[in-house]
């Protein structure tokens, strides 16, 4: 007699690209609840744009510091307890924060931070291990796609929940959401690759990964144009809403900005299929330019909030688009005997871009007004649609 089991009981054993876009959505709506609320309660808190880029400059050195020492922890334990401890950390986060002082919300963003670190990094090994490269224009833009989703609903109804109930409405779903994605990565039972699994041999020193990195010119372009990329998002979520509010626009105007822009990321199949179509080099340029020169011009709009949201929602277009195709010249270049390494490296992007830019612009708003922290990001994009022209055209 042959037993039929159900669909989504045979994905488990082997999660596609369909599981993966569900659990990084999951993730994804845990920190796109409280993403709108934080750069606006750290005003409250902390009374100055400077002092916001501060925190955010410290949250983000400390979390590079970490990640980089992961494949030495991965080395020890498996990689299911990284993911694991990344979830946790999204539950510690918004409890920290629903207190309203000071060191707790600091404390909660370092550990929102950390959850990105320690979520991402085995998630990318997970999807490496089970992915095929050939099928990473189809997988990467379906789950960017249910990121989207994520982000799109998540910062509104962030936002709006806060202004409405209070931080206990917006902060303690956030930590349920953590927990669901945790449960449901148990869920999937999912096996580490043996040749990313614990090892007995001495392991490489941190800098030792980064000298192989830095030696490979196509990981490095692959890590300048996701640099770039991440440093508008984490631009995105603090200095637009903050320049609405300062030009006395209802937060609910930020709101709109930030989920709209978002929900972009529903259009990730179709830069697929783009990129597959004209190539991932020309999607790659032609959405840096648009982001740059979105980005500058919202600066020159500062004093109209509504403009200023339009401006940077066409800006996030050609961000969302870099989200859909931007990976691939990693995934492509990285080899399989060093993915962990590799890995790692790669993903300091993310603490990079919430320290690099943080850092620059606090020293930035001591001398020139806020608007020059859209006029260094827009002119820094162009830098990069320069820098993508030395991707190989068969890309």
């Amino acid at each position: 007699m042959e037993i039929r089991f159900p669909m989504w009981l045979r994905v488990v054993d082997r999660p596609g690209a369909r599981v993966f876009a569900a659990l990084s959505g999951m993730e994804s709506f845990s920190r796109a609840l409280i993403a709108g609320v934080m750069p606006l309660e750290a005003y409250r808190l902390l009374e100055t744009a400077a002092k916001v880029s501060q925190a955010y400059a410290i949250v983000g050195g400390f979390s590079l510091i970490v990640s980089l020492m992961v494949p030495l922890m991965m080395r020890k334990v498996r990689r299911k307890w990284v993911f694991s401890a990344g979830c946790l950390c999204m539950v510690a986060a918004p409890l920290l924060m629903i207190t309203g002082e000071k060191l707790p919300f600091l404390a909660g963003l370092q550990f929102r931070s950390l959850a990105v670190v320690f979520a991402n990094i085995a998630l990318n090994l997970y999807i490496l291990d089970y992915i095929r490269r050939k099928e990473f224009l189809v997988a990467e833009p379906k789950r960017l796609a249910a990121m989207g989703f994520a982000w799109c609903i998540g910062p509104g109804i962030g936002i709006w929940l806060h202004k409405e109930f209070g931080a206990l409405y917006v902060f303690v779903p956030s930590a349920i959401a953590a927990m669901m994605t945790l449960f449901y990565f148990w869920y999937l039972r999912m096996k580490d690759n043996p040749m990313v699994a614990p090892a007995k041999g001495k392991p490489p020193s941190a800098m030792a990964n980064i000298r192989r990195f830095i030696s490979q010119p196509r990981m490095r372009l692959a890590w300048v144009i996701t640099f770039t990329r991440s440093s508008f998002w984490t631009t995105f979520f603090v200095y637009p809403p903050l320049s609405i509010i300062k030009a006395g626009g209802d937060p609910m105007i930020a709101a709109v900005m930030l989920s709209a822009g978002q929900g972009l990321l529903f259009l990730a199949p179709v830069f697929g299929r783009l990129g597959g179509r004209i190539g991932v080099r020309q999607v790659i340029t032609g959405a840096l330019i648009l982001g740059g020169l979105a980005t500058i011009a919202g600066g020159f709009s500062a004093p109209y909030p509504i403009v200023t949201a339009l401006l940077f929602f066409l800006a996030a277009g050609g961000n969302a688009a870099l989200d859909a195709v931007g990976n691939i010249p990693f995934l492509r270049a990285v080899h399989s005997y060093e993915r962990a390494e590799m890995t790692s490296v790669f993903r300091t992007y993310i603490e990079m871009s919430q320290l690099l830019p943080q850092a620059i612009f606090t020293l930035a708003l001591v001398y020139l007004p806020f608007e020059s922290v859209f006029y260094l990001l827009g002119a820094f994009f162009l830098f990069t649609a320069c820098l993508s022209r030395m991707l190989p055209r068969r890309l």
